[in-house]
């Protein structure tokens, strides 16, 4: 039997895999509008509020300036939620395809490729 003799047909109808595929299609939705209203804000702020792009934090710092430049740990953030997330979810999966593997007759090898 080879690591093929997967029943992909019981994984694909099986309710855990829906689950995961649900929290992974969530996953990637949250993350996404979470980062595109972060990223969006900037122009529409400076297009329907440009004076709180003006408010000076210290000398030769607005909050426009901090705002701007807080755009790279943020989608570091996010980078890092989705990788998390997304490394939990391939456990996940894996385990589910773990089960659905038939157990191999005694004798056989299972050969990586």
């Amino acid at each position: 039997m080879a690591e093929t003799d997967v029943d992909w047909d019981a994984i694909l109808s099986s309710e855990r895999f829906r689950r995961l595929a649900r929290k992974r299609r969530n996953t990637v939705v949250w993350l996404g509008v979470l980062a595109a209203i972060y990223y969006f804000s900037i122009p529409a702020l400076i297009a329907w509020a440009p004076a709180f792009f003006k408010i000076r934090l210290v000398p030769g710092i607005n909050l426009g300036t901090i705002f701007a430049v807080s755009q790279y740990p943020f989608g570091g953030a996010i980078a890092y939620a989705f990788l998390r997330r997304t490394a939990q979810i391939d456990q996940a999966s894996s385990d589910v395809k773990e089960q659905a593997t038939p157990i191999l007759a005694a004798g056989e090898q299972r050969h990586a490729y």
